[in-house]
C-alpha cells in the first residue's frame, strides 16, 4: 500500500505537540518544585477523580434505591388494583389502569406479560400481543422476584425499571390453574423515567467536582507553601552552598534555622564543609612542605609514574634545564631529552627501563636537553617507589640528577686543594732564600760584632738580602695568583706570563718526578686572551699535573704556543703512557680517572680544564702520538 503524506496542518499540530512537550519536559526536570507541584497536582486530582466517581456511583445508586422504595407502595396498590381488576375478569378496567399509569408524568411505559413472556396489557397498544424479546433488549433469567434496575429501554433511553411478578392465588386457581404448576399468573413491568435522578446526580456530582477543585487548589497552594518554606528553600540553601563548596569556597556555610531534619542536614553539612576545609588546608600544607623539602635540594628531583609521566619536580631541576614553566604532567622524555618518545633502552640508559627488569636503585651519567638547545651533562641517581593511588599501587621512580657541569666549575676549595699539592715546591722555593738570608744575616752581624767593621762587606750582604727577598715575595706572589678567588670579570691575559710563573712552582716536582720541562716561548712575541688570570694559570697547572701522571717514571714535558689566523694553539706534550683508544671519548667526562701511576684521582683535572677553555669559547682536544700525548687547546686571540 503507497505510504499517506501527512498534511501540512496535520504536521503543524504534531510540531505543536511536540514543541509542548518538549517545553513541559523541560520545566518538570528544571526543579525539584516543579516536580513536586506535578506529582502533587496528579496524586490530588486522580484521588479527587476516583473519589468523585466512587460518590457519583453510590449517590445514583442511593437514589435508585429511594425511588425504588417509593415506587414499591406504588407498585403494590397498583398490583392491589391489577389483581382485583383480574379477580373480577375486568380486561377494560384492567387496560385502562394500564393506560393510565402510563400517561403519569414520570413513567414512560407500563405492561404486563404473561408466564410465556408474551405481553397481554401495555400503555402502547402496539406492544400488545408481542413476546418481550422484540420490544425488549433486556433478558431476565428470574422473573419469579420483584427488583428494580436501571436499563436502556427500546427507544434508547435510560430508565428505572421496576419488576412486579403477580403471584397466584387460591382465588386465581379457577382460570389460572394449580398453584404449583402455574406460580405466577404475569409480571408488571413499570419504567420510571431516569433523567430526574441522573440530573439531580450530574448537579451533585459538579457541584462536588467544583468543592473538590477548590480544595484541591488550596491543597496544592498550602502544601506548595508549606514545601518551599521548609524543604525547598532549605534545600536550595543546601544545593547553593554545595556548588561553592565544589568551586572551592570553602568559607561557605548553611544557616540553621531549625531543628528538624533539614536542620540537622545543615548542621551536618557545615560539620563536612568544615572538615572538609580541615582536611584541605592539612593536605595543601603537606603538599606545599613536600614540594619546599624537594625545593630545597640542590640536586633536581623528579617522580615519574609507569607512563613515564612527571608527576612531582622541583625548583632545581626547572632550573637545570632553563624551563620556566612547570614540567609537571609531561613525559620525561620530552622534558629531558625533547623526544616525542620514549629513550630507546639499546642507545642510552633509561632508568625506568632497568627498574622494572631489577627493581633496584640505579646510577647513570648522561645527557639532558636544556631549552636552549644546551647539552647538559648530569648524573642520574633512579631509586624505584611503591605507592597507592587512587585505590592501585603503582611503581613510581624518584630521580635525583646532579648537574656536573656546577660539579666541574671547581670552587675556591678545590682550587685550594690543587695548590695544597705544590706545598713541597712552593716549600723548596722559599726555602734556598731563606736559607741564604739567614747566612747573610749572621755574616753581618759577626762583621758588626768586630771593632773594625767592614761597611763594603756589609753593604754587599744587604744587597743579597734584598735579592733574596724579591725571590720569596715572587714566589707568594705567582702562588696568590693561582689561588685568587675566579672573577666573572674578563680581562687580557698574558699568555707567556701565565705559563712561565705556573711552570716554576712545579719546578721542585718536577725534579722529584725526573721529568724535564721545556717550555718553548718566544719572547719577542706576547700572545694575549680574553679570560680570568686564575683560570688560566689553573688550566696549565692541572695540564702539567696530568702530564706528570702519565710519567710515572719520568720523562719529558714540552710546552709551546703556535699563532694560527686569530687562534692560539697551546701544546702540551708528554712522553708518558697515553690514552688508550677506549679512553679517548671519555677523558673528560666527570669523575673518570685512570692515572697510570696508580693513584686514585678524583676524575676532575681534565674536566676542569675543559669547562675553563668552553668559558673562552675555545676548544681541547687530545691525541696520541709515537712518544706520549698531546692536549691541543685553541682559543681566540684578543684583537687589541
Amino acid at each position: 500500500m503507497p505510504r499517506l503524506t501527512p498534511s501540512p496542518s496535520t504536521l503543524k499540530i504534531r510540531t505543536f505537540v511536540r514543541m509542548m512537550k518538549s517545553s513541559f519536559l523541560r520545566w518538570l526536570t528544571a526543579h525539584l518544585r516543579h516536580k513536586f507541584i506535578f506529582t502533587i497536582s496528579a496524586v490530588l486530582l486522580t484521588s479527587s477523580m476516583i473519589f468523585l466517581l466512587l460518590f457519583i456511583h453510590v449517590y445514583r445508586n442511593q437514589l435508585s434505591q429511594e425511588r425504588s422504595d417509593a415506587s414499591e407502595t406504588v407498585n403494590r396498590l397498583l398490583q392491589a388494583s391489577l389483581e382485583n381488576a383480574m379477580l373480577k375478569q375486568d380486561l377494560d378496567g384492567l387496560r385502562g389502569i394500564i393506560h393510565r399509569l402510563g400517561q403519569q408524568e414520570d413513567i414512560l411505559d407500563a405492561f404486563i406479560i404473561n408466564p410465556a413472556q408474551e405481553i397481554r396489557f401495555a400503555s402502547d397498544p402496539s406492544w400488545v400481543g408481542k413476546p418481550l424479546s422484540q420490544i425488549q433488549s433486556e433478558s431476565y433469567a428470574d422473573l419469579t422476584k420483584p427488583f428494580t434496575q436501571f436499563v436502556i429501554n427500546d427507544h434508547g433511553n435510560e430508565v428505572l425499571r421496576s419488576v412486579n411478578p403477580v403471584h397466584n392465588k387460591p382465588e386465581c386457581t379457577r382460570c389460572h390453574g394449580a398453584i404449583e404448576t402455574h406460580p405466577i399468573n404475569g409480571i408488571l413491568f413499570v419504567d420510571y423515567d431516569a433523567s430526574p435522578i441522573l440530573q439531580k446526580a450530574r448537579q451533585s456530582g459538579w457541584i462536588l467536582i467544583s468543592e473538590g477543585s477548590l480544595v484541591v487548589i488550596l491543597a496544592i497552594l498550602t502544601i506548595g507553601w508549606f514545601i518551599h518554606r521548609y524543604v525547598l528553600l532549605p534545600t536550595q540553601i543546601l544545593v547553593e552552598a554545595s556548588r561553592a563548596l565544589a568551586d572551592g569556597n570553602l568559607d561557605v556555610r548553611v544557616p540553621v534555622t531549625s531543628q528538624d531534619e533539614l536542620g540537622i542536614l545543615a548542621m551536618t553539612f557545615n560539620q563536612m564543609a568544615e572538615s572538609l576545609q580541615d582536611s584541605l588546608r592539612e593536605v595543601r600544607e603537606q603538599k606545599l612542605f613536600l614540594q619546599s623539602l624537594i625545593d630545597a635540594i640542590p640536586d633536581g628531583i623528579r617522580v615519574i609514574d609507569d607512563n613515564y609521566q612527571i608527576i612531582q619536580a622541583n625548583h632545581a631541576y626547572h632550573q637545570q634545564l632553563g624551563i620556566n614553566d612547570s614540567s609537571v604532567n609531561i613525559p620525561c622524555y620530552l622534558s629531558s631529552h625533547n623526544r616525542n618518545y620514549p629513550c630507546p633502552s639499546t642507545l642510552l640508559t633509561c632508568p625506568w627501563h632497568e627498574i622494572r627488569k631489577t627493581r633496584q636503585p640505579i646510577k647513570t651519567i648522561t645527557n639532558h636537553e636544556r631549552r636552549d638547545g644546551k647539552t647538559l651533562p648530569v648524573e642520574v641517581c633512579a631509586a624505584p617507589m611503591s605507592v597507592e593511588l587512587h585505590g592501585e599501587k603503582k611503581l613510581l621512580i624518584v630521580e635525583s640528577i646532579r648537574d656536573l657541569t656546577q660539579t666541574i666549575q671547581f670552587s675556591h676549595e678545590q682550587k685550594l686543594s690543587s695548590v695544597g699539592q705544590l706545598a713541597a715546591g712552593v716549600a723548596h722555593e722559599i726555602y734556598n732564600p731563606l736559607a741564604s738570608i739567614r747566612l747573610a744575616l749572621q755574616s753581618t752581624l759577626r762583621i758588626l760584632g768586630t771593632p773594625q767593621s767592614n761597611l763594603a762587606e756589609i753593604h754587599n750582604y744587604f744587597i743579597l738580602l734584598d735579592k733574596q727577598i724579591d725571590k720569596c715575595i715572587d714566589v707568594t706572589q705567582r702562588l696568590l695568583k693561582l689561588s685568587a678567588y675566579s672573577s666573572d670579570n674578563i680581562q687580557l691575559v698574558a699568555m707567556n706570563e701565565v705559563i712561565a710563573e705556573t711552570a716554576s712552582l712545579l719546578l721542585y716536582e718536577s725534579q722529584e718526578r725526573k721529568v724535564q720541562i721545556h717550555i718553548e716561548l718566544k719572547p719577542d712575541k706576547e700572545y694575549r686572551i680574553l679570560s680570568t688570570e686564575s683560570d688560566m694559570r689553573m688550566l696549565i697547572l692541572n695540564l702539567f699535573q696530568n702530564a706528570f701522571h702519565a710519567m710515572p717514571n719520568g720523562g719529558r714535558l714540552r710546552v709551546y704556543l703556535d699563532n694560527v689566523g686569530n687562534h692560539l694553539n697551546l701544546i702540551v706534550e708528554d712522553t708518558g703512557v697515553g690514552v688508550q683508544k677506549q679512553y679517548l671519548d671519555k677523558i673528560f667526562d666527570p669523575f673518570f680517572s685512570h692515572r697510570a701511576d696508580g693513584v686514585k684521582g678524583t676524575g676532575l683535572g681534565l674536566s676542569i680544564c675543559q669547562s675553563i677553555v668552553e668559558r673562552c669559547k675555545g676548544n681541547i682536544s687530545v691525541r696520541n702520538h709515537e712518544h706520549g700525548c698531546r692536549f691541543i687547546i685553541t682559543l681566540p686571540v684578543a684583537n687589541v
